[in-house]
């Protein structure tokens, strides 16, 4: 009967093996974590899930309901200051909101998640906003209308009902919101 004995040799090569295997794995998943973070998808908004009310002020104080705009097609886009992706697709969202064949048929707005007045006010200070831009001082809306990741951008149609929801950054390239917004103005 023979035996099979690990030399110190083999056992060392062995969890060398092992650890590069497993080194090999993680960084694999952490470069597809970073390229899911980065490449937003277009996906409907779940079935199962009711379109929740959005009712907030805006930075002029003025309270705000998406039950005001039926009729139109929204997008609504939940971003911070902090928030670097956020920031980056400002001008994406600038220019939807002026895009002339869309005038009078799609709003976009800005829902600013738990940032006070004042940090708000100080980051636009430099910046236009082509669309209004509404406080989420508790982080309830956020929650009601997000899977908790920023920034998080939601079409819906012109009957008020939540229709796609895109998680990351939106980039200039990126066809599928116009085509989505589009795909609801002609139903």
């Amino acid at each position: 009967m023979q035996t099979s004995m690990s030399t110190p040799r083999t056992a060392t090569a062995s969890r060398l093996a092992g650890a590069a295997l497993l080194a090999l794995t993680l960084a694999a998943g952490t470069a597809a974590a970073a390229t899911a973070a980065t490449d937003p998808v277009l996906r409907p908004w779940p079935a199962a899930q009711a379109t929740p009310p959005l009712k907030l002020v805006g930075l002029d104080g003025q309270p705000w309901d998406l039950a005001q705009l039926r009729g139109k097609v929204v997008v609504v886009n939940f971003w911070a200051s902090w928030c670097g992706p956020c920031v980056a697709e400002l001008p994406v969202l600038g220019a939807l909101a002026q895009r002339p064949a869309w005038r009078d048929r799609v709003a976009v707005v800005g829902v600013n998640y738990k940032e006070s007045l004042d940090t708000i006010q100080a980051f636009s200070a430099g910046r236009a906003f082509a669309y209004p831009v509404l406080r989420d001082r508790s982080g309830e809306m956020f929650k009601a209308w997000t899977a908790g990741v920023m920034p998080t951008t939601i079409v819906v149609d012109r009957k008020g009902r939540a229709r796609w929801r895109s998680v990351g950054e939106i980039g200039a390239g990126d066809s599928g919101l116009q085509r989505s917004i589009d795909a609801l103005l002609a139903e």
